[in-house]
């Protein structure tokens, strides 16, 4: 039992409400999106499966593959390589330089060749700046959109990060709040009461599963707000105290130190880098960076996977002239942390990536939990109020996203296999599918004027949705 005065019960109760409120609807769709991402790699193969299986992300052979796709791009191109599997399996080689643009700053420049996983051939390849070469290879489009609004709302520049950062402190306000609101939480774990109103079942429901999944909520949303205000707001501020206002600068020192030397060399074996990598890690690569290839200053940084039950990623950094191993690259800084080390745990158990698809279906299961919880404590709160007409909007609000949500996603996922074949900027395609389906449903949800009779229908809808899926994947 939690001892709290009647003021202070009350006091949290109306924050855990308002909370919930204001910023209820969109953390939703973050807890949704979010959820489905976990299996980010498994809904990329369903999506667009290969035509095999490889065990290795980056399959041997694919330094003596680099250095012969390396002849066939302009030259100006061949300065930094990123190679890296998509959520499809298949590979990506971005060959580029960083060019100058008007008014300041750097763009990625370069070629990017999509590559079989089995064999390495060359599948497709265009050239220009980053933002557009990605753009154009429609293969993880459906994964990649998903991201996108999971991390960014759909939103430009930094809007959405400082949004989701923001619904990320809301998620742990809601979480403290409702701990101490609930006065018999061990008793509240295992009680649901018979009979009674329906209000009152539906509160049970929501307090079994808020308190069951309360542990992975702080996690949830204390590492959500991590990623989201440290790329929108922490690095900037870095750069603003301590190095002017400069973010490059402030990335530059958070990167391997190599003393510059421009003298022509050629590229040591990249393969043997990566076996010596596997070998001292017991690990596989994730992915690989080539940095001033052809230069005697060259570095070759490989990101291992995480060793036999640990949690930590790292990247081994050779010399790209002598083959030799230079120094292991923790996540942040230069040298080993404490602080490097927390904030690479960051990762896996935001994404519950550590131990497979079992970790990953634990992350599934406890982020349905609390969509359940965000989605039902909108409810309890429509409810009590319904004879209030002022809260009549959102009511229907709340079913609108209940229920259009996973129809928007679900016409989003057929609507990519209707036009991966056919459309150049499948992502905007996908961006407009999504937004125009919530449109339709929140047009539907306020014709049928009453949020039973809306509930039960766009629950038909949806289930017709999912059984289109099957059918639109054959």
């Amino acid at each position: 039992m939690i001892n709290a005065s009647k003021r202070i019960t009350q006091t949290m109760l109306a924050i855990h409400g308002w909370s919930a409120v204001c910023l209820g609807l969109l953390l939703y769709l973050v807890i949704v999106t979010g959820t489905l991402v976990v299996f980010e790699h498994e809904l990329g193969l369903w999506a667009n499966p290969p035509a095999s299986l490889v065990q290795q992300p980056l399959p041997e052979g694919i330094g003596a593959r680099l250095e012969a796709l390396s002849t066939t791009v302009p030259e100006s191109h061949v300065d930094e390589v990123a190679v890296f599997p998509r959520a499809d399996g298949r590979l990506m080689a971005f060959f580029h330089h960083h060019a100058h643009v008007e008014g300041g700053g750097e763009v990625e420049e370069g070629t990017l060749l999509l590559l079989d996983p089995l064999d390495l051939s060359e599948i497709a390849r265009v050239s220009g700046p980053d933002h557009e070469v990605f753009a154009h290879f429609g293969n993880t489009a459906f994964t990649d959109f998903l991201l996108d609004l999971h991390v960014n709302l759909l939103l430009p520049g930094d809007w959405g990060l400082l949004l989701t950062g923001l619904l990320g402190f809301a998620m742990l306000v809601a979480a403290v709040s409702g701990f101490v609101v609930h006065r018999h939480l061990l008793k509240e774990l295992f009680t649901i009461r018979r009979g009674g109103a329906r209000v009152l079942k539906a509160r049970d429901m929501h307090v079994i599963a808020g308190s069951w999944s309360l542990p992975f909520a702080f996690v949830l949303a204390f590492t959500g707000a991590f990623f989201s205000f440290g790329g929108a707001v922490g690095l900037p501020v870095l750069a603003a105290i301590a190095f002017g206002g400069d973010v490059d600068s402030a990335i530059e020192v958070l990167q391997p130190k190599v003393a510059e030397d421009s003298r022509p060399m050629p590229l040591a074996d990249v393969d043997r880098m990566l076996a010596d990598a596997r070998s001292a890690s017991g690990s596989e690569a994730q992915n690989m960076l080539i940095s001033h290839w052809g230069r005697a200053d060259a570095t070759v940084s490989i990101r291992m996977a995480p060793a036999d039950e640990g949690l930590l990623t790292s990247a081994r950094i050779y010399n790209g002239a002598t083959g030799e191993f230079i120094k292991q690259q923790p996540d942040l800084g230069d040298e080993p942390s404490f602080g490097g080390d927390l904030a690479a745990l960051m990762t896996p158990l935001h994404f519950g990536n550590f131990a497979g698809v079992l970790s990953k279906a634990v992350w599934f299961g406890l982020g349905a939990a609390s969509a359940y919880v965000a989605l039902s404590g909108m409810v309890l709160w429509t409810r009590r109020r319904e004879q209030n007409r002022r809260w009549r909007p959102l009511a229907m609000a709340t079913v609108w996203f209940a229920y259009g949500l996973p129809a928007a996603l679900c016409t989003t996922a057929i609507s990519f296999f209707a036009l991966s074949d056919g459309v150049h900027s499948l992502g905007s395609a996908l961006t407009a599918s999504f937004s125009l389906a919530m449109l339709a449903s929140g047009v539907m949800t306020l014709f049928w004027d009453n949020a039973d009779r809306a509930s039960s229908r766009m629950a038909i809808l949806n289930g017709l949705l999912l059984l289109c899926l099957p059918i639109s994947r054959y």
